[in-house]
């Protein structure tokens, strides 16, 4: 009689049940909500990186500008003279369509910086910022930026 018994209770207990089920699923839903918060704050991390990364090479085309014997030792006064230099000859960007737009699709700025003796002789800080406000530019992201 016992060896029925046991039989039975084996052969009863060969599937999920419906709470274990809705637990599983319940933690998989929360452990996918948590990723996809990760991955959303590491695009936007990524995207702010980008844009570091493309004011430098702005920064880098404009020092490159500013060397060339036809400048006359004269930073461009726009992003549009590094694409056409006033003495004609080729674009100081490789690509000059997707090298001026941020990651968020507005133009790069530049704001020309004062020397130490006053003048507007500085190095041009190439910069924009992001969709939450925060500044970026060839030096950093946030604080380091050097915007005011």
């Amino acid at each position: 009689m016992k060896l029925s018994v046991a039989a039975n209770r084996t052969a009863r207990r060969s599937a999920f049940t419906l709470l274990e089920v809705l637990v599983v699923v319940a933690i998989l839903v929360i452990l996918a909500t948590v990723a996809s918060i990760a991955v959303t704050r590491n695009l936007d991390d990524a995207r702010k990186s980008k844009a570091q990364l493309q004011c430098a090479a702005i920064a880098k085309a404009m020092e490159s500008y500013y060397i060339n014997q036809n400048s006359g030792n004269q930073y461009p006064t726009s992003l549009q003279e590094l694409v056409t230099p006033p003495w004609g000859g080729t674009s100081f960007l490789n690509d000059p369509q997707a090298d001026m737009i941020d990651p968020w699709g507005q133009q790069f700025q530049i704001q020309q910086t004062q020397a130490n003796d006053g003048s507007l002789a500085g190095k041009p800080l190439v910069f924009t910022k992001a969709p939450d406000g925060v500044p970026i530019s060839q030096h950093g992201i946030g604080p380091q930026s050097r915007l005011q």
